[in-house]
């Protein structure tokens, strides 16, 4: 990838998880309680005081990922997230990492490694 694309794609992951100013204080304790429900599946990490969850995947992170790991495994929306301060779920395995806004359910990032 040229690496004008490449940061490209760097801004714009350090700006989904940027709060902006209406977005809701972050809620570590609520960030770490869905990390937790998602233990099952891969190996969670809260990061930026709960403004972001990753999970690494032994295989499998794609666009979709995220956000059915969200409804499947702790009944949560990402709405609900965002109303807890959770601006960026993101998913890597061996290959692949996307990062899914809780802002827009359309907006999807997804980088190869």
């Amino acid at each position: 990838m040229p690496v004008e694309v490449q940061l490209q794609a760097i801004q714009y992951m350090q700006a989904m998880q940027a709060p902006q100013p209406n977005d809701a204080p972050a809620d570590p304790a609520y960030a770490k309680q869905i990390a937790n429900a998602l233990a099952a599946i891969g190996k969670p990490d809260v990061v930026s005081s709960g403004r972001r969850i990753d999970i690494v995947l032994p295989r499998g992170c794609d666009a979709t990922w995220p956000r059915q790991a969200i409804a499947r495994h702790t009944g949560a929306t990402l709405t609900t997230l965002l109303a807890h301060g959770v601006l960026v779920l993101r998913c890597a395995d061996h290959e692949v990492q996307c990062l899914q806004s809780t802002r827009d359910a359309d907006d999807v990032l997804c980088t190869h490694k």
